[in-house]
């Protein structure tokens, strides 16, 4: 499929994908707070606003993981489509993550009623530890803390320009539907320009972590090699047939020569071998050379 059918049949292949999350405040302004540190510190009390905090890290930190983990996988398989979270996702990608999807707001709602189901406990741990800092009215009732708690996930089928039906003049429509070609062109070129860069910072951040090591072994100094330098490289190219919307013919040439010269590297092989180092260096600074110089193809 080249770019001029990937534009062709966007609505077919790709749908919008968007994670909606939500979980409750964590602080409050201390109007107490605030008058004690502007007095300790002479300050002006209109300059100082003092937050506490009615839930620790700890108490939120089971939902965020559940959050975060979800949003990167969704995001490492996907394009930004707007400023307000939706994804451009390839419908078999989405198919084949769909169900982890669903099971991590599964598991979201699961923390969250272990959340509700201690949250008279969390709340009076809050007042004995906050003393006169402790504002009762800050705090939501069982049922409201608990709606606070969202995890959506919302699916949109991208409008096929050859449907757009509006009321109003011939022109006008065309102008419309013109505007809106445009605007998935540009989408569609970005995202290549975007594997081009994910790509690049991956591995500059591979070929530091390497080259570091490399250096301080030929001085002879004790230093550490970390495995997740290699596996940044192996989990982004798995990730390249799904982010390769417009099935890009030097995308994939690059994900070939990141397959036959650094995919398959192993840690012990990098760690063991100054000669195995430089040639992954050496492989790296090819790859990154063509990268840089890389124009694509705009649809």
């Amino acid at each position: 499929m080249n770019n001029t059918t990937a534009l062709q049949r966007l609505n077919e292949n790709c749908l919008l994908v968007k994670i909606t999350t939500g979980l409750p405040g964590q602080t409050y302004t201390s109007k107490t707070a605030s008058q004690d540190a502007c007095m300790a510190n002479n300050a002006n009390k209109d300059r100082v606003k003092s937050q506490v905090l009615k839930f620790t890290n700890k108490d939120i930190k089971p939902c965020r993981k559940v959050r975060d983990e979800a949003k990167a996988m969704l995001n490492s398989l996907s394009h930004p489509w707007d400023s307000h979270g939706k994804r451009l996702v390839q419908v078999s990608t989405y198919q084949n993550i769909k169900q982890r999807l669903h099971d991590a707001r599964a598991e979201f709602y699961d923390e969250r009623d272990k959340f509700v189901g201690r949250y008279s406990e969390t709340r009076q741990r809050a007042a004995n530890d906050l003393q006169t800092l402790f504002d009762p009215d800050k705090f939501p009732s069982t049922q409201d803390v608990g709606d606070q708690f969202v995890f959506d996930i919302e699916t949109e089928a991208i409008t096929d320009v050859n449907n757009i039906i509006i009321k109003g003049s011939v022109e006008l429509t065309e102008e419309v539907k013109l505007e809106t070609e445009r605007k998935y062109a540009r989408k569609l070129n970005d995202s290549v320009k975007e594997i081009a860069g994910r790509i690049v910072d991956q591995i500059k951040t591979s070929m530091a972590s390497i080259k570091n090591f490399h250096d301080k072994q030929i001085k002879g100094e004790n230093t550490k090699f970390f495995a997740t330098a290699l596996t940044g490289i192996t989990t982004l190219c798995d990730a390249l047939p799904s982010l390769n919307i417009t099935d890009d013919a030097d995308i994939k040439t690059f994900e070939k020569q990141i397959r036959d010269s650094l995919y398959q590297l192993d840690a012990d092989q990098v760690k063991e071998s100054a000669a195995v180092r430089e040639e992954v260096m050496e492989a790296g600074d090819s790859l990154l050379s063509a990268l840089e110089n890389y124009n694509p193809t705009e649809v």
